[in-house]
């Protein structure tokens, strides 16, 4: 069977075609190239179907592709794709696709393609989290809802023998709109009710959340660029949330230590061994030191794809909300049981002081590992050390890296010795976070104190919209743990103007914090809904109908006119109670606006829509077979009216009425005025109820 009008249904594919991919290569699972090129092709392919040329792609010409496709697939999966599946498939479904649009000649291949596109769809969602990924949805659902639509209209019309020649502009935008806010506004409930799907099935090199962030040191290894290459990433790591009746610290002086490394390998840092989990004080609460805690605080850390857990330096109590288990290792820091590809959450309460939980070091161990010390770097610590306290020296030291080198966010290499730190104190004299913390590690190591390189992030800014600390990418840092008297300290090498700081101000911060307010809400109430929230929204509502139920049971009820109430105790509310209250009252009033908009969409599309003589007739159709008389495909407008003229005397007059404004209108090409609309109308209203009598 031949494709009926094959220009309309090509050019509805064309362009769904050209929308399903479109989040690909922003998710980092399809190439740019590759996205350009396939976007390219698709609009030839649009440009041709637009003329309707006869000849397309035979069987035979795909079948040809296919088997020259077969080489660059091979080569694709085993070599280019670097055992990475996503990116090989990914690539096999567009060509595929693209296949299919040039040979569309029957009516099955439209379903074909169709089906083609709703993969990439898929696959699109799939590895995307980001909240533009909505705006894709309401795109996709209309052009969907369109293209469904169209071969619905072009079905009808060829039951009629109708001409593509003669088709106009199909007339079903507002049914396409209403259906689109009804689809939107029916996924909300869905949404919470269905089970959850925390992280996106399709994995790729990105998964939708953007660069990975273990450059940042918080990996098995850490390098002497690896913090420099995201300093100037404004994306937002990690999220502090003062509990009220907590004093907050100052942002700017906000510690967070992620991960320690104790051995050098002279070119990059080895992550310091575990000693073991922490043991559990009570369910999901771990005691990292007995100490007193001054103020408690809520954190929502970002996948960093480690198993770094970052806490403030001040920690001595940690609540994760869903892990079972942590760990701590030789420096100190705490990880996760395996890298968390979602939002972890979790609640630390703060000592007045740093919390440095280093194991004590002894001769020989990791903290004094000489490797990497030279003899230049000996005797540079000893002439700047000097002698005194451990402690004094190691001040000296830091003091004199911060005065006499310069920051830079620039690597400049190893210099001409082959040693990156000899090649910094001795060379460049200018470096980043990483080199002043490496170098004043093996500068007191040489001198017999014992120290450890430490990663993780330094200050935070206020967001006014969240009432939170955010923590970006930019905040991450690089500094020094020594073991100096009887514990270990900290101390940061790097000059001033290197220290993480908020750069922008004004208008433009304020874009950027509203923009992370709503990643967070995002975050929250999308990605990191669960079923705990679902159990919550079950109790809230099971809680409000009990209250709507002994509303109208008690009221007016229970005690005869005149009798004295009993006495009762006043029930006050409490703090949970008052904020599920508030809660409810916010999901009520967004529900009745919901509903108020889609009433307004509603009345606006069905008041300002004329009814059309096409719309007539498809109704006089449609109620004479409910009335009795089967109305065949075939037949056409002037047997309907003898039809109803025949079985239905009292339709008779409006049907013809009907039917010859159709005619008239859709085969003569005349427009009717507007008093032959309102007779169209009045003879639809009679003709259904005369109809209606009938049956």
């Amino acid at each position: 069977m031949s494709l009926r009008f094959g220009r309309g249904k090509r050019e509805a594919l064309g362009w769904l075609a050209l929308v399903a991919p479109i989040p690909l290569p922003w998710n980092e699972v399809l190439e740019w190239p590759v996205f350009v090129a396939y976007a390219g092709i698709v609009v030839l392919f649009l440009r041709r179907a637009r003329r309707d040329p006869e000849r397309w792609l035979p069987g035979w010409a795909m079948n040809l592709i296919g088997l020259a496709y077969l080489p660059f697939g091979w080569l694709d999966l085993a070599v280019l794709g670097h055992g990475r599946i996503v990116g090989p498939i990914l690539h096999l479904g567009l060509f595929a696709l693209l296949v299919k649009l040039f040979s569309l000649a029957r009516e099955a291949d439209k379903w074909q393609a169709a089906i083609g596109i709703f993969f990439l769809f898929l696959a699109a969602m799939g590895t995307s989290v980001h909240p533009s990924i909505v705006l894709y949805v309401a795109l996709f659902a209309v052009a969907g809802l369109s293209l469904l639509v169209r071969f619905a209209w072009y079905h009808v019309l060829a039951q009629f023998g109708r001409d593509e020649a003669e088709l106009g502009p199909v007339p079903l935008r507002g049914f396409v709109a209403v259906a689109t806010v009804a689809s939107l506004l029916v996924a909300v409930p869905f949404f919470a009710l269905l089970p959850r799907i925390r992280s996106p099935y399709i994995v790729g090199r990105g998964a939708g959340l953007g660069a990975e962030l273990e450059a940042a040191g918080f990996s098995d290894d850490a390098t002497l660029d690896s913090i420099g290459r995201i300093r100037n990433s404004r994306g937002v790591a990690l999220r502090l949330q003062w509990e009220p009746g907590s004093r907050p610290l100052d942002p700017d002086t906000l510690r967070f230590k992620a991960a320690t490394h104790d051995l050098w390998t002279g070119s990059q840092w080895r992550r310091s061994p575990t000693r073991g989990d922490l043991p559990r004080a009570r369910a999901l609460r771990f005691r990292l030191v007995d100490r007193p805690v001054d103020r408690w605080a809520k954190i929502s850390l970002r996948p960093l794809r480690s198993v770094s857990l970052p806490l403030p330096v001040e920690t001595a109590v940690v609540e994760p909300r869903r892990l079972l288990s942590i760990s701590i290792d030789q420096g100190g820091a705490i990880a996760m049981p395996i890298p968390i590809l979602e939002t972890v959450e979790y609640r630390v309460g703060l000592a007045g002081r740093p919390v440095l939980l280093g194991a004590t070091p002894v001769p020989g161990g990791p903290a004094l590992d000489p490797r990497g010390v030279t003899p230049r770097m000996r005797e540079l610590a000893a002439r700047v050390m000097g002698s005194g306290t451990a402690a004094e020296r190691a001040e000296r030291l830091e003091r004199y890296l911060i005065e006499s080198y310069a920051y830079s966010t620039t690597l400049l290499g190893a210099g001409p010795t082959g040693n990156p730190i000899d090649g910094f104190l001795f060379e460049s004299r200018r470096g980043h976070c990483e080199l002043f913390a490496s170098s004043m590690v093996l500068l007191l190591r040489s001198q017999g104190i014992p120290a450890r390189y430490v990663t993780g992030f330094l200050g935070g800014e206020n967001n006014p919209f969240e009432d939170n600390v955010i923590v970006r990418d930019s905040n991450a840092h690089a500094w020094v743990e020594a073991y100096v008297g009887d514990g270990w300290r900290i101390f940061d090498p790097t000059p001033p103007s290197g220290l993480p700081n908020t750069e922008e101000e004004g208008l433009w911060l304020l874009s950027r914090q509203a923009y992370d307010f709503l990643l967070s809400r995002w975050d929250r109430y999308v990605l990191t809904f669960g079923t705990a929230d679902q159990i919550g929204i079950m109790n809230r509502l099971s809680e409000t109908w009990a209250a709507l139920r002994n509303l109208f049971t008690h009221s007016g009820s229970g005690r005869r006119a005149g009798a004295p109430a009993a006495s009762a105790p006043v029930a006050i509310p409490t703090p949970e109670a008052r904020e599920r209250a508030v809660s409810f009252r916010w999901i009520a009033a967004s529900v009745l606006l919901a509903l108020a908009a889609l009433a307004s969409v509603l009345y606006r599309v069905f008041r300002r829509r004329p009814l059309s003589p096409a719309a007539a007739y498809l109704r006089l159709r449609s109620r004479l077979g409910r009335a009795g008389a089967p109305v065949p495909g075939s037949l056409p407008p002037l047997g309907v009216r003898r039809l109803a003229s025949e079985r239905f005397p009292e339709a008779a007059r409006p049907a013809a009425v009907i039917v010859d404004l159709y005619v008239r209108e859709t085969y003569a090409g005349e427009p009717l005025e507007e008093t032959e609309r309102e007779e169209l109308r009045t003879a639809l209203l009679e003709a259904e109820s005369a109809l209606k009598k009938a049956s």
